[in-house]
């Protein structure tokens, strides 16, 4: 097996089980050493693997598995026992039966059990060099829990081990070993989200096990119609071969149905939201590279097979819906951390449709929201954890004046929230290319393109709007203060910090050429045709889609001095007074405004259970 590949799956569990037993000193050079490793493994791989390699394991390490999988699902079941869940039990039981009727039926598999492409080496990259920061964050952050010390050493070893678990995720072919990984990363979020052991996370953590569980019983109904049907190999490759054959529409519509649920699109977004009672670098590992980002991964690996399909078409609709519906549901919010939430629901449903659309240009705009996504939401995750750790803020309402007690805090998320929505960064590209592809959507299929052009159009204003004001709390000003003195947080803070900082400069720098030798490649081998990416002067081409350049560079001049004005410029020794008001100095404090949508959560639940009936009835129809 490759050697970059055996690294980036043995490394992480290597280093999982030493640091349950390495003193604290040595685990820390540990965590960042094999950090460091991980990211140039992935790196290395991505630029060694240019055609797909196909893996075939020993028949030890499929009985391992097995084995492995049967234990980890009646650990499920004692669960659901030790809490008292019904909902856990019956799942376990479902999935425990279903999974022994497969092996009792299906006939031994002679295919390679693993596929390592261009898609599946972006997906490497990603988990590993995120991830690879969110565990050097965790050094300092899990060190002030208020825990045990083997409590924070085992925080630390899930952490690597769910990192093999999402490389094994995205390499693996064979559709038992994804059930085995897909249902591994679901135990881990468990583990993180119960972390506390308070009432609420308890809660949490259970509300996430048996979501996730029921993404794992499509797997295995997807498994079982495969092999039911006589499609040959229960295998992605082999799924994609048959695409074209009657029935086969509904193990897509299932695998489908997994990415959903995995992705928390509505009504499966209270796992997600409850994750938030966990320590603030499970919210960044869940929401930013790794766990959700499993959802446009399984999209765009059935992307060939279901465009232009009824399953497409539900999921357009549907991921439309999500996107305007958590968009408003994270204007709402007053919480830091379930602004961010919402609005990582609202994206992943951007990508999700994109991949679903399948055509050269959504596949490069799902590719470039997934890699911008994950840098910027990560950097702003973290930064919650440090406006909670060092400036003990929880609430948006409460970081006017974060300028001033914490200017650096607070210009780091003014540029991680700028990174999401304005140009010259990648994410913008990535939803410019989203809408101008759904104008076009709106032309071929008249209604459902209106609707879900309306739906992206509206939700993108609203998140602006969601940005804009959080980032107005960011500037205010007392006018007491006129020195700016940046904050002091520490190296482990500071050093993700400027690192993430980094990949977002890199980003708007690099992009022409990310454009052509990384999304490109990625988008070419993932449709299985060639994606066309290149430059003419001052405009940039995705396909017949035209980037220029020019406004681009403009931004990259003036976003810079507009922030540095806006955040640092003083009027020294100054009175703010207001007319009328005799002189008198007045506080001035931007906020904005706040409003419920408990009376809407219902129906937005209701309407995300009706397009889940319509995904099945779409592929059985």
């Amino acid at each position: 097996m490759n050697l970059y590949l055996t690294g980036v799956i043995l490394l992480p569990l290597l280093v999982s089980a030493l640091l349950l037993i390495l003193p604290p000193k040595i685990s820390k050079g540990l965590v960042i050493l094999s950090s460091l490793v991980l990211s140039a493994l992935a790196l290395l791989l991505y630029i060694q693997v240019d055609e797909p390699l196909r893996i075939t394991l020993p028949h030890a390490v499929n009985e391992g598995i097995v084995v492995a999988d049967i234990l980890m699902l009646l650990y499920f079941g004692w669960v659901a026992i030790r809490r008292k869940s019904v909902l856990v039990g019956l799942l376990s039981v479902l999935q425990l039966g279903g999974l022994l009727y497969l092996l009792r039926t299906l006939p031994a598999s002679e295919a390679p059990q693993l596929l390592v492409d261009k898609l599946s080496t972006f997906m490497l990259l990603l988990i590993n060099v995120i991830s690879g920061i969110i565990a050097v964050f965790s050094l300092r952050y899990i060190d002030e829990e208020d825990c045990s010390a083997f409590r924070k050493k085992f925080f630390l070893s899930v952490l690597f081990w769910f990192i093999a678990a999402m490389n094994m995720v995205v390499i693996s072919d064979n559709l038992e070993f994804f059930f085995f990984f897909f249902e591994l990363t679901t135990l881990a979020s468990f583990l993180f989200i119960g972390f506390r052991k308070d009432e609420v996370s308890v809660k949490n953590a259970l509300t996430a096990l048996w979501m996730n569980q029921i993404g794992g019983l499509t797997i295995l109904a997807a498994i079982f119609f495969i092999a039911y049907n006589g499609y040959g190999e229960i295998t992605f490759t082999n799924l994609l071969a048959h695409s074209t054959a009657e029935g086969v529409l509904l193990p897509l519509a299932l695998l489908s149905m997994a990415a959903l649920i995995k992705g928390a699109q509505l009504p499966f977004s209270k796992w997600l939201l409850g994750a938030m009672v966990a320590p603030t670098p499970v919210s960044a590992l869940l929401h930013s590279s790794t766990m959700v980002k499993i959802a446009p991964f399984i999209i765009l690996r059935l992307s060939p097979a279901i465009k232009d399909t009824p399953v497409a078409m539900v999921l357009i609709g549907l991921t439309g819906f999500v996107f305007i519906a958590s968009a408003i549901s994270a204007l709402s919010q007053d919480n830091f951390k379930r602004i961010l939430a919402h609005s990582t629901i609202a994206l992943l449903a951007l990508m999700i449709m994109m991949g679903a659309v399948g055509s050269p240009v959504t596949i490069v705009a799902s590719l470039v929201l997934v890699l911008f996504h994950g840098i910027s939401k990560c950097m702003l995750f973290l930064n919650a954890g440090i406006l909670e750790r060092v400036f003990h803020l929880k609430q948006s309402s409460d970081m006017d004046k974060l300028g001033e007690s914490g200017p650096f805090t607070a210009l780091v998320i003014s540029i991680g929230f700028m990174s999401l929505l304005l140009p010259p960064f990648g994410a913008f590209i990535g939803k410019w290319l989203s809408i101008e592809t759904i104008g076009t959507l709106a032309t071929d299929k008249k209604l459902l393109g209106a609707l879900v052009m309306v739906a992206v159009a509206g939700g993108g204003a609203v998140l602006s709007l969601l940005y804009f004001k959080v980032m107005g709390l960011l500037i205010a000003r007392s006018g007491e203060k006129d020195r700016v003195q940046f904050e002091k947080t520490g190296p482990y803070y500071a050093g993700t910090t400027y690192l993430l900082l980094g990949l977002v400069m890199a980003g708007i720098i690099g992009l022409p050429l990310l454009l052509m030798y990384y999304f490109g490649p990625v988008a070419t081998t993932t449709l299985g045709q060639a994606v066309p990416v290149f430059q003419d002067g001052w405009n940039f081409f995705v396909g017949t889609m035209r980037i220029p350049m020019l406004p681009m560079l403009i931004a990259f001049i003036l976003l810079p001095l507009t922030l540095v004005t806006a955040m640092f410029i003083r009027f020294r020794h100054a009175d703010r007074a207001k007319e009328y008001m005799c002189g008198e100095k007045v506080n001035y404090s931007f906020s904005s405004f706040y409003f419920t949508i408990d009376r809407a959560v219902p129906y937005f639940s209701a309407a995300g259970i009706l397009f889940f009936i319509a995904l099945l009835l779409a592929a059985l129809l």
